[in-house]
């Protein structure tokens, strides 16, 4: 349902249009509260995440826990070249694995790490580990990876550091709740990398939280879809029609 300011035209006078059943009186500023909050709770799938338990957008695809402005910009980014490290696994484990070449999550809850090794995804390895043993685990892995995701529980600026050691140029770093950690985002950027912070709202939470990504600087963003960024939920599309865009 879409809501606009009622015209006052010759035929009716301003009381009449206000007393029309079909009609609801509101301040322009309320009309713009109403569509903020539709987007937010069923665009972002805000409500529908609270009722469910579970990270979802309005169309029911699983997303991490994160601020719903980085979860956008990922979703529009082609990664299906990257191994990605996943420290601390979830409803974002899936979420991975639908756009990465391979996943390995290191999960410190062990019945968490057999209920995602239970969901079977093709491409994702997922390990038990401990809050202490974490980053030994991450070096006895061998290899490196296109992307670190650290959002585990245990110490961020200790598993931030050994991501540094195992990031393939040309990747990134990516720290979850990054405004609770500044020793551990001064540490990512005095190791060279770009510091990104997306601050929003995300699914579960009542309140605003960052989500960073610490780029390489060999990081080239590659549009899964042919653009970037893609069309916004909630947002208006006028690109095919933006002469200002006009490529001439």
């Amino acid at each position: 349902m879409f809501w606009n300011r009622a015209s006052q035209d010759t035929a009716q006078s301003g009381d009449q249009v206000r007393n029309r059943l079909d009609c609801v009186e509101m301040p322009e500023a309320a009309m713009f509260e109403a569509s903020a909050l539709n987007i937010l709770s069923h665009g972002l799938g805000f409500r529908k995440s609270l009722e469910t338990g579970i990270c979802v957008l309005g169309d029911e695809r699983v997303i991490p826990m994160m601020s719903y402005g980085l979860i956008e910009y990922l979703m529009g980014l082609d990664l299906t070249a990257f191994d990605l490290l996943e420290l601390g696994g979830g409803h974002s484990t899936e979420f991975w694995s639908q756009r990465a070449k391979s996943v390995v999550t290191l999960e410190t809850d062990a019945e968490w790490a057999r209920i995602l090794d239970s969901n079977g995804f093709p491409n994702a390895e997922i390990r038990s580990t401990t809050a202490e043993r974490i980053t030994d685990d991450m070096a006895a892995l061998g290899r490196s990876f296109d992307a670190v995701i650290v959002d585990a529980s245990a110490s961020r600026y200790r598993c931030a550091k050994a991501a540094l050691k195992l990031l393939k140029p040309g990747g990134f770093i990516l720290l979850d709740n990054a405004d609770w950690y500044p020793n551990t985002t001064a540490l990512l950027r005095a190791a060279d990398l770009i510091q990104v912070d997306f601050h929003d709202f995300r699914p579960l939470r009542w309140y605003r939280c960052a989500t960073s990504l610490f780029l390489h600087k060999d990081f080239r963003a590659r549009p899964r879809y042919g653009r970037l960024p893609q069309p916004l939920i909630g947002g208006k599309d006028i690109a095919a029609a933006n002469d200002w865009d006009r490529a001439d």
